[in-house]
């Protein structure tokens, strides 16, 4: 496999993600809206730690835990920060 190949295997790969990530942000918004209902705070550490734990099993590299611990610590802070955002809305 030629340099610009690696390279288009890794574009298709962020196309991929990009529409997953998407997927996930629009049930954490789901999630934020149903926190909202029932007045939920929108933290939920061990919701967090829960995923940590599952993700480090399942993992079996090349990534390490570390690595796998700092993707998914931005993941959740995006949701996080989408949940807080529909929240401020219904505020208005």
């Amino acid at each position: 496999m030629k340099l610009s190949e690696y390279r288009q295997a890794i574009d298709d790969i962020d196309d991929q993600l990009l529409d997953l990530l998407n997927q996930r942000a629009r049930l954490a918004i789901k999630i934020g809206q149903e926190k909202f209902d029932h007045r939920i705070a929108v933290a939920a550490s061990g919701r967090e730690d829960e995923i940590y734990k599952r993700l480090c099993e399942k993992n079996r590299g090349p990534l390490r835990e570390q690595h796998v611990r700092e993707v998914f610590a931005a993941i959740m802070s995006t949701s996080k920060n989408l949940q807080h955002l529909y929240q401020s809305f219904q505020d208005v």
